[in-house]
């Protein structure tokens, strides 16, 4: 991890070398090293870049996505919020408003800001569990482009997806950024992940091991669609 600032601030790196931490703890892994920079000059008072990476192993012959076939189960894991993209255009979402980020959070204790800050979900243990299950084919994590465009990057060739938008309640700060947004339903799922954070392909007869896996690190699974011969994805019911 690298952390440069203007200034170094021990109570502001503190914060966020405990943040790091708790994220390494929900994942399983250790913060290995770390630099800290001051460049005068380079940052307004209060202001930092903060990056880092994360480097992993696995056993030669155990990359997924591996053995996607049509009929296929996607059990999709909940999300905590919009995670962490989509934030350009909740920025203006929020700058058209009229509200401020300290105001109180429409739907919802707390403040704005707060609320949609709400950090990401970590799915690293439940995913490990799920692969112990056995059965599983591949996982998609829904980040930038929402489902429409990162279920396709597990499907070889001549598959698709149907999802079923009703299999699970949109969470309100989605509704509430549609709604100001004037976002359609196919714009909502190409910009967020709608509630849905990570997408677990599974083969039918290990669905009920796998769910069972995932649910016991915590996790709320639907189960959202199936892999079916075709392109991309195609969507029933309504999210909005």
């Amino acid at each position: 991890d690298y952390f440069a600032t203007g200034k170094l601030e021990l109570d502001q790196a503190a914060r966020i070398i405990e943040g790091i931490a708790r994220g390494c703890s929900a994942s399983g892994c250790a913060l290995i090293g770390g630099e800290t920079a001051e460049m005068p000059g380079m940052y307004p008072a209060g202001d930092f870049d903060l990056a880092g990476f994360s480097v992993g192993a696995m056993e030669r012959g155990t990359a997924l996505p591996a053995g996607v076939a049509e009929g296929d189960v996607l059990l999709g894991l909940a999300s905590d919020g919009v995670h962490s993209n989509g934030y350009s255009l909740v920025r203006k979402i929020v700058e058209t408003s009229g509200l401020s980020w300290d105001d109180d959070c429409p739907w919802g204790p707390g403040t704005l800001g707060a609320a949609l800050l709400t950090p990401t979900r970590l799915y690293v243990k439940a995913a490990l569990a799920a692969i112990a299950a056995g059965g599983v084919h591949g996982f998609a994590h829904i980040t930038g482009g929402g489902l429409t465009e990162n279920l396709p990057r597990v499907l070889p060739d001549g598959l698709g997806v149907t999802v079923d938008l009703s299999s699970w309640s949109l969470p309100p700060v989605f509704g509430w950024l549609a709604a100001q947004g004037g976002m359609a339903e196919a714009e909502m799922l190409k910009t967020f992940n709608a509630g849905i954070g990570m997408v677990v392909v599974v083969s039918e007869d290990a669905v009920a091991d796998v769910t069972a896996a995932l649910e016991q690190e915590g996790q709320h699974v639907s189960r959202i669609g199936q892999v079916l011969a075709g392109q991309g994805v195609s969507y029933q019911g309504q999210l909005l």
